[in-house]
């Protein structure tokens, strides 16, 4: 497997899949930057197949969950990932075409265009509200729950709506819930 860190977070990718730790590469940082243009960038871009192209956002609300609600229920995080993935997206395509070495890896899945084409947020949050040792809530522990459970299912509305008329699939995850069909892993470093 190929690990990578990100924050407090280690993912791993299958060996033989191109993995770029995008916003840390040498294509964003130098000839992206060197432009002049504001394009902002998906943390990592992967082909898990010559066709398939996966750009994984990265969000890590831990200890900080009350000051991004605002971000989560007004729709601004989806937003911020819809713009990010789409300047990636534009940003591969022109590096691609260009031939820039650190993209190499990445053509076959970039042009001409990938018949799959998916964007992921990783979102760790803080734990949700859990049964005392009686197997129940209190009601304050409830209405935070249910909060919790809301504003999943408003973000994961507001992405497939932003995406749905570029037939891109979405998906939001955390580092428990990351399906073994993905066939990478999200895990929390401590």
């Amino acid at each position: 497997m190929q690990t990578f860190d990100e924050g407090r977070l280690r993912f791993e990718f299958p060996e033989g899949w191109p993995v770029l730790k995008y916003d840390d590469g040498r294509y964003y940082r130098g000839t992206i930057g060197r432009t002049g243009a504001e394009l902002a960038a998906m943390d990592f871009v992967v082909a898990p197949e010559a066709s398939q192209l996966l750009m994984l956002e990265v969000k890590d609300f831990r200890d900080y969950e009350v000051a991004n609600r605002p971000r989560l229920s007004k729709g601004e995080l989806a937003a911020e990932i819809a713009t990010k993935a789409f300047h990636t997206l534009g940003a591969l395509y022109a590096g691609s075409r260009a031939n820039h070495t650190e993209l190499r890896q990445l053509a076959g899945a970039v042009r001409p265009w990938p018949d799959t084409l998916r964007v992921v947020l990783l979102l760790e949050k803080d734990t949700p509200p859990r049964p005392g040792v009686a197997g129940h809530l209190s009601t304050r522990d409830k209405l935070k729950l249910e909060s919790y459970l809301e504003l999943e299912d408003k973000l994961l509305t507001d992405l497939q709506q932003k995406f749905a008329p570029f037939r891109i699939q979405v998906a939001v995850y955390s580092c428990g819930t990351v399906p073994a069909r993905e066939q990478w892993t999200a895990t929390i470093q401590s």
